[in-house]
C-alpha cells in the first residue's frame, strides 16, 4: 500500500511538472503569475480597424446596456445630426465628433471627470466612438469608453431606441 502511494504521489509530481513545463513554453499557454489575458474580444466584442489595446477601453453589447439600463452613464452619439434624428439610443446626447468645437460648449457642462461616458456611433464601419473616446480620455475624462457596435448593433439586438421624428 505505501509502495502504491509512493509511486502516485511520484507520478503525480511528474505530471504536475510535465504540465508546467508544457504550458510555460506553448503559445496558448495560460499565465500562471501574470495578468490574464483578456480574451473577451474573441467572445463579444467586434474590434475597430484602428483598435489600440493600450489606450481604448471596448464595451459588448451587454455591458453598454447594462450601464444604460441602470443609468450608469451619459451616452454620446457622434454620429451626424441627422442620423441622430432618424434614431438613437433613447437618452443619448449627440456629439458629432466632426462638430467637435461646434458642440462643446452645449454638452461640456453635462460631462464631469468622474462620470462614466460611452461614446457610439454607427455601427462597425463607424469609427467616430473610437476617436471621440480618445479625445475625451486625453482631456481629462478617464471614465470612456466605446461601444463599438453601436445604434446598429443595438437595433440588432431589438433594444429600445427613439426618433426625433413623429411616426
Amino acid at each position: 500500500m505505501k509502495e502504491t502511494l509512493k509511486d502516485t504521489i511520484l507520478l503525480s509530481i511528474a505530471a504536475l511538472i510535465l504540465a508546467f513545463t508544457v504550458n510555460s513554453i506553448s503559445s496558448n499557454g495560460i499565465p500562471i503569475m501574470n495578468t490574464w489575458y483578456d480574451n473577451r474580444h474573441k467572445i463579444e466584442l467586434e474590434i475597430p480597424p484602428s483598435y489600440d489595446a493600450e489606450t481604448d477601453s471596448l464595451l459588448s453589447m451587454q455591458e453598454a446596456f447594462t450601464l444604460w439600463n441602470d443609468k450608469k452613464a451619459v451616452f454620446l452619439d457622434t454620429r451626424e445630426p441627422d442620423e441622430y434624428a432618424e434614431g438613437h439610443i433613447p437618452g443619448a446626447i449627440n456629439f458629432p465628433f466632426e462638430h467637435w468645437d461646434d458642440c462643446w460648449e452645449e454638452v461640456e457642462p453635462l460631462l464631469s471627470s468622474d462620470k462614466t461616458i460611452v461614446c457610439y456611433c454607427g455601427g462597425l464601419d463607424c469609427e467616430l466612438s473610437l476617436f471621440a473616446a480618445r479625445e475625451f480620455q486625453a482631456i481629462g475624462y478617464p471614465d470612456t469608453y466605446i461601444f463599438f457596435g453601436g445604434f446598429n448593433k443595438w437595433v440588432e439586438y431589438d433594444l429600445p431606441w427613439e426618433s426625433d421624428y413623429e411616426d
